[in-house]
Formats: structure tokens, sequence, C-alpha cells
């Protein structure tokens, strides 16, 4: 065990942490009361999505805003946010692009030390110790921020990894008398120096981790780890009773229990204490054989009870093991055929809706249901199958995604067309000759008030200029003189035709004035109103143009061909992904039934034995 996955004070959201500034009269972090008021609706939409740990569609939002040009004072900001969201959905390399140009800049800063140690963290978890030691180089070597310590034992294990235990050491007497890690380092000590075969140093570390008031249900887990470790070394150096006493400290509902029992068994074999190594191995022996332990367990009871000599008891119980590996060796192919043939979604649950947040993941653990996955239940706990699943479930969620682009790109067409057809109705229907007709109408009035002004002032005949009313009685005076020149009238008649027509002289010359005032207003209002019904009529023009040409429609169809090339290399790389994970599991489904086979053959060997030591016939 390297890092624990269930360590939660490291497992805080980054991005939080990132956008906070530890130098004096930085800018404060967004949702601070120290920030300015959102003036970016898109920034404020894309916080929204931050603060559910919706990263995909934040970092969409504030892509789309940056495109667009729309973050104005929020865009420092912006770039914050949008390298600690990088980070926080698993995008390390790009977070690290984002976060070396940002700390190469003046102005916003952030909490480099922070930045540096999450970018390592992720690239440790990856398997790429390189990458993480350069990160940690980083920090500033006078940081004693609230990650000082988890620092400090990462890189302990990289020393660990990479061999040098004086390194690895030193850095972890840098760690708190408090901290837990010292408890993990002690272990994953322990482990490097049993490996080296230096077993009682290696027993020391384990122990170390005994007395230590671990309260939580991952620290008696550790104990447990640790307990048993120490156990396995022990009986490696030859401290039989020793070990015994290591294993015996285990819980019996700890996951390491099975281990402990069979450990436990060993240490009183090898003091040829018998039947007290059945006591264990007989419960091992009831368990699910899914388990190695248990396996192992099969062969150790026959093997004890040939060792107290009741040789039946020991065949009746290797014939029992024989048929246990067979039937589990049925069960392990047919886990094989599975993973080799159908679809990882349905034996690894990778589909399900999980938290996005890559720095605080919930375990993807599948189902124990499943056909074979018991058989791989300690492969899918560790980090890089884990980060493999956390991958495949990422690629699923953007390929659905993509599918439901190109779900609303299909309606964006539709309603680019009808849309189409709307303005193809005003082009080619009678609304449009309507507004011609109109537009003609009013140039034509425009056309009759300059004439009319114009023919009056150069006649100075007023009557040209008399409103419609005027214009009636003129006419009715014009039809009297007509009918008097052709009819006998008497003279005081023709005097009031003549002071009549007198009169409306007068009044005309009286009225001309504010008559061409009133014309020549409206002459210049009708002007205005052509001006501006003809550039309506120009845009409507170039409006109807461009629909004619084609409207959203080359935009639409090469978003489409980008989100079809994005659903193209999403597909090939969840091809390649369920490939890998398959592999993976494949091969330790095949390791499993090559080991059962092997048990197999032990058990078989040891009946043909047994029945060859019992028979009358073989000489002696």
């Amino acid at each position: 065990m390297v890092l624990s996955a269930t360590a939660r004070h490291w497992l805080v959201a980054a991005a939080c942490l990132l956008l906070a500034s530890a130098a004096p009269g930085a800018a404060p972090a967004p949702g601070d009361e120290e920030s300015p008021a959102l003036s970016s609706l898109r920034y404020g939409v894309s916080l929204y999505y931050f603060y559910q740990q919706d990263y995909f569609d934040a970092l969409s939002e504030l892509l789309v805003a940056q495109q667009l040009g729309e973050l104005a004072a929020h865009a420092a900001h912006a770039e914050l946010l949008r390298a600690g969201m990088s980070l926080s959905y698993g995008m390390d390399r790009e977070a690290e692009a984002l976060f070396r140009e940002l700390l190469a800049q003046a102005g916003p800063t952030v909490d480099r030390d922070k930045a540096w140690f999450y970018l390592a963290k992720i690239a440790w978890q990856r398997g790429e110790p390189g990458r993480a030691q350069a990160a940690l180089g980083n920090i500033s070597s006078t940081y004693e921020g609230p990650l000082a310590a988890d620092a400090d034992y990462l890189r302990a294990a990289i020393s660990l990894r990479a061999g040098d235990l004086d390194e690895a050491r030193s850095r972890a007497a840098r760690l708190p008398q408090d901290s837990p890690w010292r408890y993990y380092f002690d272990y994953n000590l322990g482990a490097a120096l049993a490996g080296d075969g230096d077993w009682a140093a290696a027993i020391a570390a384990f122990q170390r981790l005994g007395p230590q008031p671990l309260g939580t249900e991952e620290g008696r887990a550790l104990q447990d780890k640790a307990y048993t470790a120490a156990g396995f070394a022990a009986i490696a150096a030859g401290e039989f009773a020793a070990a015994a006493g290591e294993f015996t400290r285990v819980r019996l509902d700890s996951p390491l229990a099975d281990r402990a029992l069979l450990g436990y068994g060993w240490a009183q074999a090898e003091q040829e204490d018998y039947r007290a190594a059945l006591s264990p191995w007989l419960l091992l022996a009831e368990r699910d054989p899914a388990g190695t332990s248990v396996r192992e367990s099969l062969l150790a009871v026959p093997f004890a009870y040939e060792q107290l000599g009741l040789r039946a008891t020991a065949l009746q119980r290797y014939r029992l093991a024989s048929e246990v590996y067979s039937e589990e060796l049925a069960r392990l192919r047919s886990a094989i055929a599975s993973f080799s043939q159908a679809e990882l979604p349905a034996l690894l649950q990778t589909d399900d809706e999980t938290s996005g947040d890559w720095l605080a993941p919930a375990a993807l653990l599948p189902g124990a249901e499943l056909p074979g996955v018991p058989y791989i239940a300690h492969l899918v706990t560790r980090h890089p199958f884990q980060l493999a699943l956390r991958e495949l479930r990422d690629l699923y969620t953007m390929d659905a995604r993509l599918v439901a682009a190109r779900q609303r790109l299909q309606v964006l067409s539709e309603a680019d067309l009808e849309q189409q057809r709307s303005w193809a109705s005003v082009l080619e229907g009678e609304r449009d000759e309507q507004l011609r007709q109109r537009q003609q109408a009013l140039q034509q009035r425009l056309t009759d008030l300059r004439q009319q002004l114009d023919t009056a002032a150069s006649s100075g005949d007023a009557r040209l200029l008399a409103t419609a009313g005027q214009a009636a009685r003129w006419q009715r005076l014009e039809r009297a003189a007509s009918l008097a020149a052709s009819l006998p009238v008497a003279p005081e008649q023709a005097r009031q035709l003549a002071l009549y027509r007198g009169l409306l002289i007068w009044e005309d010359s009286e009225n001309y004035p504010g008559r061409a005032w009133e014309l020549q207003r409206e002459l210049e209002d009708a002007q205005a109103l052509v001006a501006r019904s003809a550039a309506a009529a120009g845009r409507l023009d170039e409006a109807m143009a461009r629909r004619r040409q084609a409207g959203f429609a080359p935009r639409i169809a090469a978003l489409d061909t980008r989100v079809r090339s994005g659903t193209a290399r999403v597909g090939q790389a969840i091809t390649a992904a369920r490939e890998q994970l398959r592999q993976v599991a494949v091969a330790e489904l095949e390791r499993q039934a090559a080991q059962l086979s092997h048990y197999l053959g032990q058990s078989r060997l040891a009946i043909a034995r047994l029945y060859d030591q019992g028979s009358p016939e073989v000489p002696r």
C-alpha cells in the first residue's frame, strides 16, 4: 500500500483552494465577500456549475465565454478557475500548463504550493513518480501550509519506490508526531525492507503501527495489514511463535482476517503443532473459495491431517479440495469468457453516475454479484485500475454528451430550416409585394407634394395650396359661373358671384403662408419617412439575400462535423480503454486459473500418492 485511497483530509476539492491567494493584496476567490460583483452572466453560470462540482458544464461555459470575449473583468480569475477545474477533472497536464503560464505572469496570484502539490498528487496516482517529483520540486522550501505534511509524505513515498530508504526516512522525519502519514510510511517502509529480505527491520517497522491510536476504520484496517505483514515477516525470519502472536492481533471481521488465519495456521504448523494449525484452517476452508487464502487452506487442511497420521481423513479432504478446485476453475473460465466477449460497462458498471471530482473520488466498485468480480476485487481497488475505470467512465460521459450535442444540432437545423421557410414566404408571398406598394405610394405622395409646392411658388397662384374644403368651394363657384354664362342672370346675381370669387381669392391669399409652411413640414416628414423606408427595405433585402444563401446552415454543418469528429475520437479512446481494462482483468483471471490448475494438480497428486501408499500391491 503506497497511498490511502480514502485519506479524506487529502481529498479536498483542489480548485476551491487554488483560487485563494496567499499573497497580500491578491485577487480574492470567487464567492468571497470581497469579490467584485459579477459582470458576466456566463462567468456566473460557470461558477454555479463549479460549486455544484459539475466541472464539465462549468468548463464548457467558461470556454464559450472566453471564445466570445464575454468575461469582462473576470478574465484573470477565469484562467485560475479553468486551471483548478481541469485539475479536479483529472486533466492534470492541461492544468499544469495553465498553472505554469499563470505563475510566470504578474497580476492575480495563485497559491502555487497547493497547486504544485495537487499536480504532484495526480501524477503519483497515475504512476508517474518522475512528474510527481518535478512538481514537488516547485513547492517552496519554506512552505508550512496545511498540505506540508502531505507533501513530505509524498516525497518519502517517491524515495521509497526509488529504493532510497535513507532519503525516505529523512523525509518522513519531518512529519509531525501526530501525523497519520507516519503510519502509512512505517507500513510502506516495512514492505520495502521485507522486499530486501531485512526481516528484523521490517518487523520493527510494522510493529510501530501496533500501539498507535488509529480510531478510524481505515486506521484499523491499516493496523490489521501491518499485523499480518509482521506475522509473515516473522515466519520468514524463523520466529514462528512471534508470528502466531502477530496474527492473533488481527480482528476477525477485518478484510485481512483470511490471510491472518492462514498465516496463524502455518506459524503453528512450523512448530509442528498441527492440531492448533487445523483450527484456523478448517474455519477458513468453509469460506468462499474465491479468496486466495481459502484456496490455500483447502490443501493445508489435509496436509495437517496427514501429518497427524489421519490418512483417511486427509484423503477425504484432498478429494473435497479437488472438487472445489474443479468447480472454481470452471467458474473462472466462464468469467474469462465473459470478460473476453461481454461489454465492460455491464461487467464493471462504469456507466454509473458518480462524482466527477478526481481529487475527492468516490470509489468505482462494481457489484459483487457480477460475474468474475470476486476474483478481481483486489485488482479493482488499486490506484491504476481505479484511474483506468475513472477515465473510461469519463469517456462514456463524454460520448453521451456528444450524442446529446448532435441531437441539439439536429433541432437547430430543423429550426433554421423552418426559419428559411418563413423567410421564403416573405420573399415569394404577398407580404413583400404589399410592402413594395406601400413604399411606392409613399414615394408618389412625396413627389406630388414637391410638385404642388414648386408650381405654387413659380406661378404665385395661392389657389394651388388650398385645402380640400376650399377646393370644393372653388368647384361650386366654377359650376355657378358656368351656368350664369349660359343663362340670363340678374345684375345682382352677377355681382354676388363676383363678390364670392373675390372672397375665395382673399382667403387663398391669406392662408397661403400657413398652407405653404404646413405642406413644407409634411414634405420634410415624408422625405424622412421615405429615407427610413428605403433603409429598412435595403436591410430587408440584405437579410433576404443572406437567408437565400444559407442562413445558419453552414455553421450548424461545421459544428456537426466537429461533433462527429469528436465522437469518432472518443469512440476510439473508449475502445482502447476498454481493451486495456479487459486485458488487465483477463490476465488476472488467467493467472488465478493457472494457480487453481496448479492447486488442482497438487490435490490429485496427493490423492494418487495416498492411494499408492495404501495399496498392498505396491512394493514397499
